[in-house]
């Protein structure tokens, strides 16, 4: 114990003995009146109220009255403080009978000593908890918020900002729907009005801070939320943790965060069939092609959890791959990491990787995922997402690995672009190829943050000042976290049992547009005024919308209700053929290659650029 905190606990046991010694008079007062001056002279009072103190003080030290701190004092302390008394002036009369004084003490005295000795006592611990908290703990810098949100956790965040006075926070009012409590206070904050009330609220009372207390909020609430604080300048949007996120532990200041954009997808938390996943996963040996890429290191960490024997690395990146490998090697001691410089349309070096470690699972993140940029470069796409993923599904089936999962994507239905396309003939490849390997595809939409994605993109423009570029008004996603798309990736992986195109729940589509705004808003800005937002039409072969599965891909269950079985459309005839034919074009322009592609995939509607005499009959 410092000399401080001795200091202090010194100064609490004088406290203490003091009041104590003041209540055993004030309570002879209270019951004598005007004999309490006789009695006074006629009796040893000193000996009594000593006593009295001497057994105050042993029992308030073994009750850990001395330990506490007082501007922290609440309901358990004062529970403390009635116990310690009551023990107190249970002991002390019995020793008053030893000593004789006792029998001219009034018995009621012990009943009066009772209270007034709680009243002081705890009284002397709230009231400075009171001057701590209004007037030594005020700050001049403090910053006016609002909470959403007048159940239980806002109260809870209330209580905590009174109780934590350096968190420089000033709650001017509650915020919330239900109409009962409207006018109400919670710990002296009145509820002031309703969600749809909070533009105007925050404007009245200078809010510079959203606090949001719903963590069982779904994206319609919490997109209501956003959407009234447009118009609001200057405001930090901050949010308590979601449920799921809270399981583990108690809520707290600190865990306040800003809004992620995954709050406003409406996403449940994927609950995984675990031992499915480990009775696959677990002791084998796991190649991951792509594994320094957003999805793919996710994966390898995922993976990494159900303890594999080994997971080889495997990736083009040099900086990309030593980031995964550190970053794995910090987590999972107890796994075997190998990392693996390499590309996937090099079929010597795969061969290498495959002889050394034999793998038994490979999972096929390696591709070309930038929707306008592959269309300038068809034939670099083809080579990898098409001629990569041909080499080593081949060169997985040639050391007989149990398993291959390729990752597809949304943009291979009903192609507009070159990606697209080339996704589903890597599809295809992977229903078509034979022998004992299962070759299964997941196919999934946008994941929320991964290398090119949207969200990053519109964060950096608004960090720069804007203009934030949106493609179309009216375009829409699907979306999904990437750890979410790596553990049904997994989940998936562990149903199939060859040849199946499985498809990912991704929930409602969002439009690009409301997007950008809600993130403009999040960031303490208005739209269109402090942030522009600027359309620039959509890009060479973008769409409107995504389909995850065409009219005739009927879909059926498995056994993860986020999971399901696309009944795919027939592989093209003689496919490994013509694709081998295609491997020779590269001298092609990019409009004969895309008119080649599309013999391949029927359905694929190539875009044509405007600014070409040739068009695509």
């Amino acid at each position: 114990m410092t000399f401080k905190s001795r200091y202090k606990t010194f100064l609490v046991f004088i406290h203490d003995s003091v009041l104590t010694f003041v209540a055993f008079y004030l309570s002879l007062y209270l019951r004598l009146s005007d004999s309490y001056l006789s009695y006074f002279n006629e009796s040893n009072t000193l000996e009594m109220a000593l006593v009295i103190v001497f057994t105050q003080q042993v029992i308030f030290y073994f009750v850990g009255l001395y330990r506490g701190i007082w501007r922290f004092s609440s309901m358990h302390d004062l529970k403390q403080i009635i116990k310690a008394v009551t023990i107190t002036l249970v002991i002390a009369p019995l020793i008053l009978y030893q000593t004789g004084n006792l029998t001219i003490l009034p018995r009621s005295i012990i009943f009066i000593n009772w209270f007034v000795m709680i009243v002081t006592i705890g009284g002397g611990r709230f009231i400075y908890r009171f001057i701590r908290d209004n007037i030594m703990g005020k700050s001049i810098e403090s910053v006016p918020s609002i909470i959403v949100g007048a159940g239980s956790a806002g109260e809870k965040l209330a209580r905590e900002f009174v109780n934590e006075r350096s968190s420089n926070c000033r709650i001017v009012g509650f915020v919330d729907d239900d109409r009962s409590k409207q006018g109400r206070q919670i710990h002296g904050v009145k509820v002031r009005g309703t969600i749809s009330q909070l533009s105007v609220l925050c404007k009245r009372y200078g809010v510079k801070r959203i606090l949001i207390a719903l963590p069982a909020a779904n994206s319609q609430e919490m997109r209501q939320v956003i959407n009234n604080c447009d118009g609001i300048e200057g405001v930090e949007v901050r949010s308590l943790p979601s449920l799921s996120e809270l399981a583990s532990q108690m809520s707290k200041i600190s865990q306040l965060r800003e809004v992620h954009p995954e709050d406003l997808l409406g996403r449940e938390p994927v609950s995984l069939d675990v031992s499915s996943i480990g009775r696959v996963n677990s002791t084998k040996v796991i190649l991951v092609s792509g594994a320094g890429g957003s999805i793919g290191s996710e994966l390898c960490v995922q993976i990494c959890k159900f303890k594999p024997s080994k997971i080889v690395l495997f990736e083009l990146s040099e900086f990309a791959l030593y980031e995964i490998d550190r970053k794995l090697r910090g987590k999972f001691l107890d796994v075997e990491i190998v990392p693996f410089i390499g590309d996937i349309r090099d079929e010597l070096r795969l061969s290498e990787a495959f002889k050394a470690h034999r793998p038994n699972i490979v999972y096929h993140v390696a591709a070309y995922k930038h929707v306008p940029l592959m269309e300038h470069s068809p034939f670099e796409c083809f080579k990898t997402n098409v001629l990569g993923t041909f080499k080593l599904a081949s060169v997985a089936a040639e050391f007989g690995v149990d398993r291959f999962v390729m990752i597809s994507t949304d943009k291979a239905v009903r192609p507009t672009n070159v990606m697209g396309a080339t996704k589903r003939v890597a599809e295809m490849i992977c229903q078509d190829m034979k022998g004992k390997t299962k070759f299964m595809t997941v196919r999934f939409g946008n994941v929320l943050g991964s290398n090119g994605s949207v969200i990053p993109l519109f964060q950096d423009q608004i960090k720069n000042g804007g203009p934030v570029t949106v493609t179309h008004k009216d375009i829409t996603r699907y979306f999904m976290s990437i750890p979410e798309a790596a553990q049904l990736i997994m989940q998936a992986g562990s149903i199939g049992s060859g040849g199946e195109i499985f498809v990912l729940d991704m929930g409602e589509p969002v439009k690009i547009y409301d997007l950008a705004k809600e993130l403009i808003i999040l960031s303490g800005y208005t739209p269109h005024k402090d942030i522009e937002i600027k359309f620039l039409g959509l890009r060479p072969g973008e769409k409107l919308y995504e389909e995850l599965f065409l009219e005739d891909e009927k879909t059926m269950k498995t056994s993860h209700p986020l999971v399901r079985v696309a009944c795919a459309r027939l592989v093209t005839e003689n496919l490994f053929a013509k694709v081998d034919e295609l491997k020779n074009s590269s001298e092609d322009s990019s409009y004969i290659f895309k008119k080649k592609l599309q013999i391949l995939v029927k359905e694929y509607i190539p875009f044509v650029d405007s600014s070409m005499n040739e068009t695509i009959q």
